[in-house]
């Protein structure tokens, strides 16, 4: 087996023949520097030590740990058929979070097919209410536009422990906008009050809506930080330490 903390073929230098760097120091992606670090945060079990330091916390109860979590199109899979109650409270939270006090119920969309995914999916709703021939309304349009829009999105890292439900933006090369954070809120809110149960709470949890950025955007938990953090407790050799080093050059 490789030896993943002393092995040559991944060398943090540029090749002395040719001066080009490794893709180990300038890989970009995102997703591979986030396999290290969950995997930073899955050490120390049971005391679960770096998952409380990156959470800033004395101790966890009971972590769940979830990544690119598509919590409303995974609930509604296994709800299926029988759906018609849960896109229903969905949307009547999505009214809510946006002042709209009117709106087609989803229960009067497609009276008769109410219980067919085929023709009901959150991602054909509202295609169906602009066929021809129909006319949508200003406030569906806002409402089942923000169904289809929080049934394909995933938050990158989500933390549940004890009562409190951490859910963390993340960007490696990027920052995020206001507009961003401000659907990842109002996402959150749909699981907090609607979904708290699948996630494995007894009761609606404490919301907290983090990001995880290089240190020049200003996040509540910098690349740099976690890179310090893999330091301690892998040592500088580890492989995950290694291309964690990359945040000092990006």
């Amino acid at each position: 087996m490789l030896n993943l903390k002393s092995s040559h073929y991944l060398h943090s230098e540029p090749s002395d023949q040719t001066g080009i760097m490794r893709y180990t120091d300038y890989n970009r992606e995102e997703r591979d520097i986030c396999a290290h670090l969950f995997r930073l945060l899955l050490e120390d079990q049971p005391r679960w030590q770096p998952l409380c330091e990156f959470l800033g916390v004395s101790q966890v109860e009971d972590p769940r740990l979830f990544c690119e979590v598509a919590l409303i199109r995974d609930a509604y899979n296994v709800r299926k058929p029988n759906i018609s109650e849960f896109i229903t409270k969905i949307c009547d939270l999505i009214a809510e979070q946006k002042e709209i006090a009117d709106y087609t119920k989803f229960t009067d969309l497609f009276p008769d097919k109410l219980n067919d995914p085929s023709e009901t999916h959150p991602r054909q709703i509202r295609h169906k209410m602009r066929e021809p021939g129909k006319q949508i309304t200003e406030s569906d349009d806002s409402v089942y536009g923000s169904l289809q829009a929080m049934f394909n999105a995933k938050p990158d890292l989500v933390i549940c422990t004890g009562q409190d439900l951490y859910v963390y933006e993340v960007k490696f090369t990027l920052g995020f906008d206001q507009e961003q954070l401000k659907r990842t809120e109002n996402i959150v809110e749909v699981w907090a009050k609607e979904l708290y149960a699948d996630l494995g709470f007894h009761s609606p949890p404490k919301m907290h809506i983090r990001t995880l950025m290089l240190e020049r955007y200003k996040p509540d938990m910098s690349w740099e930080q976690v890179y310090e953090l893999a330091k301690r407790v892998w040592g500088d050799d580890d492989f995950s330490t290694r291309m964690m080093a990359r945040v000092e050059n990006i």
